[in-house]
């Protein structure tokens, strides 16, 4: 019976016992249906949230071993520097001892042929192939171009590298080290430190002169330095001149034995006399700039070896 209000008559609803059993079994089915889905629900919420936390996890561990592949490549980067620095210091150290550069170390050969490869599959443009099959599995992927496929191409890459290089300055340190025992005398003889310390306003060779505005060959290095600052013999040697001319003014002269002299010009003083014995690190004068040929405070520093005029930089390591 269901009542409709006050001014109307109530409903009445007949239903059969049947038919009652049916709506009772039907609500009720409803029910657990309803409490299925809650539960479903309440299930479905703490899975999503266990893998909602479990993302931010690997979020979290991809961000450090990102940070760690970039700490990764920047010691990298740093390694091959210093490779390249002893690489460097090692070809000048060959040049002093007189030897023949290594074979891995030349750039220009005469013949060629061989297999090509795209200057991509190189490292900086280096000489040498580095890691086929890594380079073969980058071409393969389907995004070469990712940011972390690349960074592990450079990272494989620079240690390809590293590896080659290292065994190859081995092979020079060793070729190296035979000889030093070999030439003692002659290394303590060669020419290897900074007289004066100082940029350089101009270099060996060709240059236009300050002077004449024309072209002409500068047969040394002009160091910059305050006047009166030291200057040091850079190798042990006998002084064959120390006196004055009109273009380079104050200068003096070593001859380092071996074929080797030195010469350092437009000196404001002279502390070494004609015959004195010098060793590396002795004070030969003070810098000046008496002369013509100077427009200012410096050094001219000249290496002759046999006497043939050569770039000094090739005599200076540290």
């Amino acid at each position: 019976m269901l009542f409709l209000g006050m001014t109307r008559d109530p409903l009445r609803i007949s239903l059969s016992k049947r038919t009652f059993k049916r709506v009772l079994f039907a609500a009720g089915l409803l029910s657990v249906v309803q409490v299925g889905v809650l539960a479903h629900y309440v299930v479905q919420t703490g899975q999503i949230n266990d893998q909602v936390a479990e993302l931010e996890g690997l979020k979290e561990e991809l961000s450090q071993s990102k940070g760690q592949v970039v700490e990764f490549s920047e010691a990298v980067d740093k390694m091959q520097q210093r490779v390249l620095t002893i690489q460097s210091i090692n070809k000048k150290l060959q040049v002093m001892f007189g030897l023949e550069p290594d074979q891995g170390d030349t750039a220009v050969v005469n013949g060629q042929g061989g297999e090509e490869v795209p200057y991509e599959a190189t490292l900086d443009g280096r000489t040498g192939i580095l890691n086929f099959d890594y380079l073969t599995e980058i071409g393969e992927s389907e995004n070469p171009d990712d940011p972390g496929i690349m960074m592990a191409t450079d990272i494989k890459n620079g240690l390809f590298w590293l590896d080659q290089q290292t065994a190859r300055q081995l092979h020079v340190l060793a070729r190296l080290e035979e000889a030093a025992g070999e030439r003692v005398g002659l290394w303590a003889a060669t020419p290897s430190i900074w007289p004066v310390k100082g940029p350089i306003s101009s270099k060996f060779g060709p240059r236009i002169s300050p002077f004449t505005g024309k072209k002409a060959f500068h047969a040394g290095v002009d160091i910059v330095a305050p006047r009166g600052e030291e200057v040091h013999a850079p190798a042990k040697g006998k002084v064959v001149v120390a006196s004055y001319d009109h273009r380079m003014g104050n200068y003096v002269r070593i001859n380092h034995r071996h074929g080797i002299e030195t010469t350092y010009g437009h000196l404001s003083k002279i502390l070494v006399r004609y015959g004195q014995e010098v060793k590396r690190g002795d004070l030969l004068g003070r810098v000046g700039s008496t002369g013509r040929f100077s427009t200012g405070p410096h050094l001219h520093y000249q290496v002759a070896v046999n006497d043939k005029v050569v770039d000094p930089l090739q005599y200076i390591l540290d």
